[in-house]
């Protein structure tokens, strides 16, 4: 299994985030620059003052940026260690793209891409004692009963399923089948599912899951999986 993260674009698009926050930031300073020297030459206050918070307002969005730019994911650890998993039991037909990130796509932890269809994966490292029950979350703190959980992975998931169906549509690709699974890779977490909408593994059993259900047949032909790989990954 090819395992891929997409450094390269990732430090790309922060150099390119980075570089816009850094001319809005100059472009903030000059129209702030101008707004205070027609308040104090011409006391015109009202233009004055309007040219100084416009460009306060463009600065701070110039520094948000240059902060996105620098903070900038680079890699998903925890997807890392789901591609470490499956590159032992799957072949060369299979591609794991993790860290995905993409204009009109979004954000996917992992993606796997294989004859099946595709995968996508929500991952996450949270411990605890959670209960999934079709598409809601439960979560048990200890010495209460189960309460709704702020966190639903399902959701989630399934956000990130329609946003690539919608992604590979767009690129003429509507027949490749989207699958989802949402994995926890931490040991120190209990889980319980009934009637998942999507299916839920731990780290240990993702293969027995995958096998169950993904895994099953072949879906797409080796050539539409190259097509789906380099729209996703190039």
């Amino acid at each position: 299994m090819q395992n891929l993260n997409p450094t390269r674009i990732s430090a790309r698009r922060g150099r390119d985030m980075m570089l816009s926050g850094a001319l809005s930031l100059m472009g903030g300073l000059v129209v702030l620059a101008v707004g205070f020297f027609i308040l104090v030459l011409f006391s015109s206050g009202v233009f004055g003052s309007f040219l100084m918070v416009v460009g306060l307002v463009i600065g701070g969005v110039g520094v948000g940026l240059i902060v996105r730019g620098l903070t900038y994911r680079k890699d998903n650890e925890i997807a890392r260690a789901v591609g470490d998993l499956l590159g032992q039991e799957l072949n060369q037909r299979f591609v794991f793209i993790r860290n995905l990130s993409r204009p009109g796509l979004g954000y996917i932890d992992a993606l796997l891409i294989g004859p099946p269809g595709a995968l996508v994966f929500r991952v996450t490292s949270d411990t605890g004692v959670f209960m999934n029950e079709g598409a809601d979350w439960l979560e048990r703190k200890p010495g209460r009963d189960y309460e709704l959980s702020r966190k639903n992975y399902t959701r989630e998931c399934v956000t990130d399923i329609y946003a690539l169906r919608n992604y590979l549509a767009k690129k003429g690709l509507t027949d490749i089948p989207v699958y989802g699974i949402v994995v926890f890779v931490s040991s120190q977490v209990q889980l319980q599912t009934r009637r998942a909408v999507v299916p839920i593994s731990e780290l240990r059993t993702l293969m027995l899951v995958l096998r169950r259900d993904y895994l099953q047949q072949d879906r797409v032909a080796d050539e539409k999986v190259r097509r789906a790989v380099e729209a996703v990954y190039a």
